[in-house]
C-alpha cells in the first residue's frame, strides 16, 4: 500500500486526537481520585452539616459584625475540623504546633484560592502573590526595610505623630470622638513619605478620594469572600460591588501610576544631574525604582502592585491598632500612666529617636497584647501543593488550610485569662513557656510580613506622641467592645475617647 501525503496527514491527524484524548482522560481521572481523596479526608475530620453543591457556605452569608463570631462558634468543633465551602475543602487549625508545621512548610507557601478575590485592589502584591515571582519580590523588598533606612524614616514618624498630637489639641475637653481618623491619617501621611516618597498631605485634607476607596475595597473584598455565590466572575460581574470596585481599582491604581511616574522622572533627572536630592534616596518606591532600572527584574505592572501592597499593609496595619491601643490605655488608666511614666524616663521632652526605640520596652508590650486582642488579619489561608503531615492527620493535596489567630490569641490553652487586657503576660518570664506561634499578628515561617519592624516602630512613635501629650479616658471595657470584620478586625462603634491635657 502507498502512503500519500493526504494518508499521513490523516493517520497524524487520528494519533493527535488519540493522544489529547488520552491526555484529558488521564486529567480527569487524576482530579477526580484528587477529588475523591479530598471527600473521604473530610469524613474523618469534624465539622458542621453540609448542604449539597454549597456545602457550609450559608454559615458565612451574614453580616461583617457577625463573622468572627461564625468562626469562633466553628471553632468549638475542635483544633482541627473541616468546612465546605461550596466545592472547596478547607481544614481549619488552631493549634500553634499545627500552625508552625504550615507556615514553615514550603508545601504551603501558596496562598488560597480567595486571594485571587483581592488582586484587583493590590494586584500580584507580596499579599495576594504565591510562586517564583513572589519569592523574588520578597527578596528584593526586605533589605528596603533595614535599621540603616528606618533611621531615615523615624523623623517623618515623628513630624506626622507631632502634627496629630497637635489636631487633637481642638477635642480637649470636648467630650466623646473618634480617635481613628486622627490616627489613621497620619498613619497614611508617614506611609506617603516613607513609602511613597511624595509628602503627606492627608491630615491636611489630601487625597481623601484615595482613603474613601481604600477602605471602601476592604469591605468590598471581604463581601465577595464570604458569599460564594459571588465567587463566579459571570455573577460578580453583574452586582454593584464589581462597578464600586472598579471606580475604586481606577482610583488606586491612577494614585500608584501617577507616583511611579513622578519618582521615575526624579530618578532619570538625579541620573543626568539635573536634579540634587538633599537627602538619601531612601524611600521604598525610590529604592525599587533604582534596582528596577538597574536589574530590568519587574515589570511596571508588578512594580505598581509591589509598591501599592507596601503602602495599604502599612497605613492600615498601623493607623488601625494605634487607634485599639488607644482605646484600650483609656479603659485602663493604670497601665496608661505606666507607659506615659516610662515615656518620661526614656524619652523625656525630646523626639523619639532610634535609640529610644528599643527601651521602649513596657510600650511594646501594650502594642503586642493589642495585636493579640485585634489581630490585624483574623484568619489566614494557605493552600497545599502537597501533603502535609501535622501530629493528628496528613492533609492531602488540594485542600485549603485556614489558621486563626483571632481564636488561637484567645484560647485559655496559650492564655491565661484570655479576654482580658494584661501587657505584662509579653514579659520574658511570661513568655518564655509560651509556644511560640502562639501570637502571630504579623503571620510567621517563610511568608511572615517584612514590614514588622517598621509597622511596630511607627506604633511607638504615634502612641507615645499622643500619650505623653494627652490623658486618654474610655467608657466601656473589654468586653463592650463589639467587633466586625472585612478583612481586617475593626470596632464596631469605633474608638471614642476623650482627652484632656497631661499635668
Amino acid at each position: 500500500m502507498v502512503l500519500t501525503i493526504s494518508n499521513c496527514k490523516d493517520m497524524i491527524s487520528v494519533t493527535l486526537i488519540i493522544l489529547i484524548g488520552v491526555w484529558l482522560a488521564k486529567v480527569i481521572l487524576e482530579w477526580r481520585n484528587r477529588r475523591i481523596r479530598l471527600i473521604e479526608f473530610s469524613k474523618k475530620l469534624p465539622g458542621p452539616p453540609t448542604l449539597p453543591l454549597i456545602g457550609n457556605a450559608l454559615a458565612f452569608a451574614c453580616s461583617s459584625t457577625e463573622t468572627l463570631n461564625v468562626v469562633t462558634s466553628l471553632c468549638n468543633y475542635g483544633p482541627i475540623f473541616r468546612v465546605w465551602m461550596g466545592p472547596k475543602l478547607f481544614v481549619a487549625i488552631t493549634d500553634p504546633r499545627d500552625y508552625e508545621v504550615i507556615l514553615t512548610s514550603p508545601k504551603a507557601s501558596h496562598k488560597g484560592a480567595f486571594y485571587r478575590f483581592m488582586k484587583p485592589f493590590i494586584g500580584e502584591g507580596l499579599v495576594s502573590g504565591s510562586g517564583p515571582t513572589h519569592r523574588t519580590h520578597r527578596k528584593i523588598i526586605m533589605p528596603m526595610l533595614n535599621v540603616r533606612v528606618l533611621e531615615v524614616f523615624i523623623q517623618y514618624f515623628n513630624e506626622h505623630s507631632k502634627y496629630c498630637a497637635n489636631q487633637l489639641e481642638e477635642m480637649v475637653d470636648t467630650g466623646e470622638f473618634d480617635i481613628l481618623p486622627f490616627t489613621a491619617h497620619c498613619a497614611a501621611d508617614i506611609t506617603l513619605e516613607t513609602v511613597m516618597g511624595i509628602p503627606g498631605t492627608v491630615q491636611r485634607g489630601g487625597y481623601k478620594q484615595l482613603m474613601h476607596w481604600a477602605e471602601r475595597m476592604y469591605e468590598v473584598i471581604h463581601t465577595r469572600i464570604m458569599k460564594v455565590w459571588l465567587h463566579p466572575e459571570w455573577i460578580y460581574s453583574w452586582t454593584e460591588y464589581r462597578a464600586q470596585e472598579k471606580i475604586g481599582q481606577n482610583v488606586i491604581q491612577g494614585f500608584t501610576e501617577s507616583a511611579i511616574e513622578r519618582k521615575k522622572k526624579e530618578h532619570y533627572a538625579l541620573e543626568r544631574g539635573a536634579l540634587i536630592s538633599n537627602r538619601p534616596r531612601t524611600m521604598i518606591l525610590e529604592q525599587l525604582i533604582t534596582y528596577v532600572e538597574n536589574t530590568h527584574v519587574m515589570n511596571d505592572e508588578e512594580l505598581r502592585d509591589e509598591i501599592y501592597t507596601v503602602f495599604t499593609a502599612a497605613q492600615d496595619t498601623t493607623g488601625l491598632v494605634s487607634a485599639f491601643a488607644l482605646l484600650l490605655l483609656g479603659m485602663h488608666s493604670d497601665t496608661q500612666d505606666k507607659v506615659r511614666a516610662e515615656l518620661k524616663d526614656v524619652v523625656g521632652t525630646k523626639d523619639i529617636t532610634m535609640e529610644m526605640i528599643p527601651e521602649l520596652k513596657y510600650l511594646e508590650m501594650v502594642i503586642k497584647e493589642t495585636l493579640r486582642l485585634f489581630p490585624i488579619a483574623p484568619m489566614f489561608v494557605r493552600e497545599l501543593t502537597g501533603d502535609v503531615e501535622l501530629e493528628s492527620c496528613t492533609l492531602p493535596k488540594g485542600c485549603s488550610v485556614a489558621m486563626v489567630p483571632f481564636v488561637t490569641h484567645r484560647s485559655p490553652k496559650y492564655w491565661m485569662e484570655p479576654e482580658k487586657f494584661i501587657p505584662e503576660r509579653f514579659l520574658p518570664e511570661n513568655s518564655q513557656n509560651r509556644h511560640h506561634y502562639s501570637f502571630v499578628p504579623f503571620s510567621a515561617g517563610t511568608r511572615s510580613c517584612i514590614g514588622q519592624k517598621y509597622a511596630i516602630m511607627s506604633m511607638k512613635i504615634i502612641i507615645g506622641t499622643i500619650v505623653r501629650k494627652y490623658q486618654i479616658t474610655a467608657k466601656g471595657s473589654m468586653e463592650t467592645i463589639r467587633l466586625k470584620t472585612d478583612i481586617s478586625v475593626r470596632s464596631v462603634d469605633g474608638y471614642k475617647v476623650s482627652i484632656t491635657r497631661t499635668t
